[in-house]
């Protein structure tokens, strides 16, 4: 299973990050999955919303990805430059009903401007609500599973929330997860919303 973890110039790295590793590990542990650091417009380099410069990154995959994670940082800018969220829709149109959109903490503003969660059920962090209740159904959980669409909500360690949930999900593989909870130190928060 490809995972792509969306980096773009001003990316929360906490929210890309934290998700990425969860992924990472999960692979080294066993489970079948192959986590990228990738951008959509196959820049190579991208600095996050507190100064970190990240390199050797990859061209996203969105037609062999099952999982295209998209991060939170400075989204308003990108927002409003529309740059990102047309890359998202078109990643959305290659990808079809296979890709599973995952956005963490305010990640989620993005696939809502990209026109990808109306009136779906959806989380963000908690200072976003209003805005994303322009495009969303907002749902004051932890993670909120829509099938395609699975949004995490505030903290810096939502993304590993959300990640876990989604090998869970999607492997069947709760004791992996389990270990993996275990070698973080830290567990699982809150309760997975669903229909």
């Amino acid at each position: 299973m490809r995972i792509d973890v969306l980096m773009f110039e001003g990316v929360a790295e906490v929210d890309a990050l934290t998700t990425f590793a969860v992924f990472a590990n999960a692979q080294r542990r066993g489970l079948a999955v192959e986590p990228y650091l990738v951008t959509a417009d196959g820049a190579s380099q991208v600095t996050g919303c507190y100064g970190s410069t990240f390199s050797d990154l990859v061209p996203w995959s969105p037609g062999t990805a099952r999982v295209l994670a998209v991060s939170g940082g400075w989204v308003l800018e990108e927002i409003e430059r529309g740059v990102v969220p047309r890359q998202l829709a078109e990643a959305k149109a290659a990808g079809g009903e296979q890709l599973i959109l995952a956005g963490i903490d305010s990640g989620a503003l993005l696939l809502g401007a990209a026109g990808l969660i109306s009136g779906r059920p959806a989380t963000t962090h908690r200072a976003d609500f209003g805005r994303l209740a322009e495009w969303a159904e907002v749902i004051d959980a932890r993670v909120v599973d829509d099938g395609d669409l699975v949004t995490c909500g505030s903290g810096w360690f939502a993304g590993v929330d959300l990640a876990c949930w989604l090998l869970e999900r999607e492997l069947g593989a709760p004791d992996v997860v389990v270990a993996l909870e275990q070698w973080i130190g830290r567990d699982r928060q809150g309760t997975v919303w669903r229909h």
